[in-house]
């Protein structure tokens, strides 16, 4: 060494430098092969504890992907292996003095004997992206990623276990015509670092790997590595490494959940003799253990349960798999009215589960004319999406079914239709709690429901954000113009001065800095006090639910009746008709495309088909809901997401 050296002199300052680097290298390996410690330790979130660790991915890692759609509503996949593959490579590898890459079972790499085993599997990974369909434009996204780590040492003992979450948040943008999202890759770049970041200060400052590198430091070397180390360290790894721990969480227990639903071929909740019956059941592993011999479980009213079959085969569930399964039946022959439950349940071989969902309906004789639903399906909330929420919206629900004028007649369930309409805001559409209003009877009054639109509204939505507007009460339509007005609690058809005007909600919803205000009006058109001969109801102009130019393209109305049809209250499911499949549309009935996510004209065109159906059947009139304005599959609105439902 000393006479390469000396000779340095004679050479090129370009050959000269090489050459230093090249003694550098030299020096920092120990010539034994790379360390994991970055030059002149640059960083100093490194641990750099004196271990050698094979780093063993999981397939949910090397195979990682996540599926969205994009802005054609194609379904689309994003590669995350190879970012994941990289971020943990780096990090884990500034834990830990050496890290070894599994070499996979073909092959046999001849390297020093490893001190223990990182094992990391990917379980949670979610992508919160919602875009209206082809356009330009920029929209919040943002990515969940969750993994299990887990450190097994040279003789087969788990000495940490951990499953850790992380969340990134980026704009994306699209480009109209274009189905591409761009920023998608920055975004899983972002999420992917967190996660190795975050496994690396896992291990790094767990106590008992720290107390096996102190052993280790100290010479003491567990049995296992020390004895292929004796016969020279030239074995190979397959026959030096410690075998694999069947029991050892490498990926975590499997977490099973399910989504499903009942539905019936007349979909009114009442099961009638001889009428197809059908359970849905979606399935989903959300753990990183296979979780094998999944069944559905029926149980409840034997009448069902005999219909459908129990149990349902799943199968097994690789990590993160989704299944879909389901059974019909017919209803069998009951004598008399009777209330029915179906209780469903997800199990495993291993008897994983989660807890069971309860279905209750009514059984009838077949061409059984009236029947009283026991219990109401809407009203059983669901499950919100879990990691959704849209921090950036805002949530109002106003139920009038009582006036101060006792002339003016009530709403009976415009009280409920508002406070289960709460509920669903933040269930379904992901408005968090805190920004959700919720005013009913004596507490709407004209100046409240001003203060709500033009005071509070303001300060809760963000740019870019969404608005939701719910209103079940009475309103008047001016004989004149047409102008709708919105009756509060003190309001009534002789005093249209203390009416809200919809033209003034509008108008503040146009002010506001957001993207999208969906109104969803359960109204019931009273005649104001000035029409009353056949020939003042003949020259009443009919109600104007137009938009404002302000409000074009932001604002959406969907409105429960066509100009001055009567509004009914459905008894069979204790809410307004229209509010009622409203519910049922953003439960998931509206789903028409199955992707999970109920869209404004998917929810618009669901309440318009099953309360104009529904109304004929039952009431022997016409109830037809609206969208204001007019909107088809290709409009920008139709595809604005409103609803999340997997």
């Amino acid at each position: 060494m000393a006479v390469f050296l000396v000779s340095l002199h004679r050479w090129t300052p370009v050959v000269r430098w090489r050459a230093f680097l090249l003694i550098l290298l030299a020096g920092l390996t120990g010539c034994s092969g790379v360390t994991s410690r970055p030059w002149f330790g640059m960083d100093s979130q490194g641990y750099w504890l004196p271990l050698t660790v094979k780093l063993k991915l999981d397939s949910t890692v090397t195979a990682a992907a996540l599926d969205y759609a994009n802005a054609c509503q194609q379904p689309t996949a994003l590669p995350l292996s190879d970012r994941l593959k990289s971020s943990l490579s780096r990090e884990i590898g500034m834990v830990f003095e050496r890290v070894q890459a599994d070499a996979g079972p073909a092959k046999s790499v001849t390297r020093e004997a490893p001190d223990g085993e990182v094992q990391v599997a990917l379980g949670l990974k979610e992508l919160e992206l919602f875009i209206p369909k082809n356009d330009t434009n920029s929209y919040a996204a943002m990515m969940t990623l969750g993994a299990t780590v887990t450190y097994v040492d040279a003789e087969g003992t788990v000495l940490f276990t951990k499953k850790l979450r992380v969340e990134a948040k980026a704009d994306v943008n699209t480009e109209r015509g274009k189905c591409e999202v761009s920023g998608l890759d920055g975004l899983a770049n972002e999420a992917s670092i967190k996660l190795a970041q975050g496994i690396k200060k896992q291990l790094g400052t767990s106590l008992k790997i720290r107390q096996a590198a102190s052993r280790r430091k100290s010479g003491g070397r567990p049995p296992t590595a020390a004895a292929g180390a004796a016969t020279g360290g030239g074995a190979s790894e397959a026959a030096s490494a410690p075998a694999p721990v069947s029991a050892a969480p490498s990926a975590g227990p499997s977490a099973l959940s399910f989504r499903a639903m009942l539905k019936d071929e007349s979909q009114d909740q009442v099961l009638e003799s001889g009428e197809q019956v059908t359970v849905k059941v979606e399935v989903k592993n959300g753990g990183s253990e296979v979780a094998k011999g999944v069944v559905v479980v029926l149980s409840g009213s034997p009448a069902l349960v005999q219909a459908l079959g129990n149990p349902i085969s799943v199968g097994d569930l690789q990590p993160g798999e989704t299944k879909r399964v389901e059974a019909s039946g017919r209803v069998p022959p009951v004598a008399a009215v009777q209330q029915a439950e179906l209780i469903v349940s997800v199990q495993s071989s291993a008897g994983v589960g989660q807890p069971q969902k309860k279905f209750i309906a009514a059984l009838r004789p077949s061409r059984m004319q009236h029947v009283e639903v026991l219990s109401v399906d809407v009203d059983q909330i669901p499950e919100p999406v879990r990691g959704f929420e849209r921090r950036k919206a805002a949530g109002i629900a106003i139920g009038i079914g009582a006036f101060r004028d006792a002339d003016v007649a009530g709403v009976p369930f415009a009280v409920r239709d508002a406070e289960v309409m709460a509920k669903y805001l933040r269930a379904a559409v992901g408005i968090p709690a805190k920004r959700i209003k919720l005013i009913t009877n004596e507490h709407a009054l004209k100046e409240d429901l001003a203060e709500v639109f033009e005071d509070w509204l303001p300060q809760q939505v963000e740019e870019g954000g969404l608005a939701v507007v719910f209103f079940s009460g009475r309103a008047l339509a001016d004989p004149v113009t047409g102008a709708v007005l919105l009756l509060p609690h003190e309001g009534g058809p002789g005093a249209p001065s203390r009416a809200f005007s919809l033209r003034r909600l509008q108008s503040a919803l146009a002010r506001l800095p957001i993207q999208q205000a969906v109104l969803l009006l359960d109204v019931t058109l009273t005649a104001p006090s000035s029409v009353g001969s056949p020939a003042d109801k003949a020259a009443t102009k009919e109600p104007v639910w137009d938009v404002p130019a302000g409000g074009s393209g932001k604002i959406v109305q969907v409105v429960g009746v066509r100009n001055s049809q009567q509004a009914h209250q459905y008894e069979h499911g204790k809410h307004g008709l229209f509010t009622y499949y409203l519910l049922k549309g953003l439960g998931g009935e509206a789903d028409r495309d199955g992707n999970g996510v109920v869209s404004v004209g998917e929810l618009c065109g669901y309440a318009r088909v099953q309360v104009s159906r529904t109304a004929k059947a039952d009431y022997g009139s016409e109830q037809d809901p609206v969208c204001v304005p007019a909107i088809g599959p290709d409009a920008r609105a139709w595809s604005a997401p409103l609803a999340r439902v997997k």
